[in-house]
C-alpha cells in the first residue's frame, strides 16, 4: 500500500482528523509531550517500525508525526516505507514538506492541506544551465544561509527540476536526499549545490546524446 505526507500547518488538529477517519491507529511518538517537542527522532522511528512488524488480520494506520523530521529517523523509516508489513499503513504529518528526503516523498502521495505558498523561482534556468552560469550562481550563494532558506533553496530547485521536465532515477533523486543530509551537517552550500547541479547538467547530456542518436538512426 502506498502511504501518504500530509503537510499541515496544525499537527494536532490533523493527527485527530485521521484519528476520527481511520480506525486501528497507532501515533508516533506516542506521548503528547514529545509530540510538542517537535522534531521526529531515530527512536520514534524504530518504535514505529517495531509497531509495523506486530501481525494484524486489519488494516492498521501508523501515523509519524513531527514538525519536522530528523535525517537519521528518515534513512531508518526507508526500507519499511518502500515495502511495508501486510495490512499497515503509513501516514507522515508534517508543516515542512523541505525537511522530507526526496527519495520519501518519491515513494508516497502527498497532500499538502498547507495554505498555498509561492515556490521562489530558482535562479538559473535550467533550460541553459551550462558550466559557466552554475560557477557564476556559485559565487553568489552566502556560507551563512540559515539552514532552513537552504533547505528552501533545493526545494525550488528540486520544483525547476520538474518544471523543465527533466526526468530522474532514483541515483539522481539520492543526490537531493544526500543534499538535505549535508544541510544539517553544516556542509558548505555551494559544494552542496555543485553537486546538485553538476548531476542535473550531466543528467541533459546524456538525454541530448539519447535524442541525436536516436534521430541518427
Amino acid at each position: 500500500m502506498i502511504g501518504e505526507i500530509i503537510i499541515t500547518n496544525n499537527l494536532e488538529y490533523e493527527v485527530n482528523n485521521i484519528k476520527t477517519n481511520l480506525s486501528n491507529t497507532r501515533i508516533f511518538p506516542a506521548l503528547q509531550e514529545n509530540l510538542k517537542k517537535g522534531e521526529f527522532k531515530i527512536g520514534d522511528a524504530r518504535d514505529a517500525i517495531n509497531e509495523s512488524l506486530i501481525s494484524s488480520n486489519e488494516l492498521k494506520n501508523i501515523i509519524l508525526v513531527g514538525e519536522k523530521f530528523n535525517i537519521q529517523a528518515q534513512n531508518a523509516l526507508l526500507k519499511v516505507l518502500e515495502e511495508p508489513p501486510n495490512n499497515t499503513n503509513f501516514i507522515l504529518v508534517t508543516k515542512y514538506k523541505s525537511s522530507i528526503l526526496p527519495t520519501i516523498i518519491s515513494r508516497m502521495i502527498v497532500k499538502n492541506k498547507k495554505t498555498k505558498s509561492i515556490v521562489e523561482k530558482f535562479q538559473l534556468d535550467l533550460n541553459t544551465i551550462n558550466l559557466s552560469n552554475i560557477n557564476e550562481f556559485l559565487k553568489t550563494l552566502d556560507s551563512s544561509l540559515k539552514r532552513e532558506d537552504l533547505r528552501n533553496l533545493i526545494s525550488s530547485l528540486l520544483f525547476s527540476v520538474k518544471e523543465a521536465n527533466i526526468k530522474l532515477n532514483k541515483k539522481e533523486l539520492d543526490y537531493f536526499s544526500e543534499a538535505l543530509i549535508q544541510v544539517e551537517t553544516y556542509e558548505q552550500p555551494k559544494y552542496i549545490f555543485l553537486q546538485l547541479l553538476l548531476m542535473i547538467l550531466e543528467n541533459k547530456r546524456k538525454c541530448t546524446k539519447r535524442l541525436n542518436q536516436g534521430q541518427s538512426i
